[in-house]
């Protein structure tokens, strides 16, 4: 069984591309590294995929979306 993905993990591939680049991009990036199904969860143990790790991450302020584009938002990050 592999590691679990939490969505730090993302937030790592965004801070790799500057902190700001398009959805696609961060998807692609996702998938380059994780696999097109990777499942990503948070400190309570809900699973996402990439759009509902997108939503959960933006909802904490983590991230922001805007015009396609995502940035890092002002909340810090979980560290594991």
């Amino acid at each position: 069984m592999s590691e679990p993905l939490y969505g730090h993990d993302l937030l790592s591939l965004l801070v790799e591309k500057g902190g700001t680049c398009t959805l696609e991009e961060l998807r692609a990036a996702s998938e380059a590294v994780h696999g097109k199904r990777a499942i990503y969860c948070n400190c309570h143990g809900d699973s996402f995929d990439f759009d509902g790790v997108i939503a959960f991450l933006g909802s904490k302020g983590k991230v922001s979306v805007a015009d396609g584009r995502v940035s890092l938002g002002m909340a810090p990050a979980c560290q594991h």
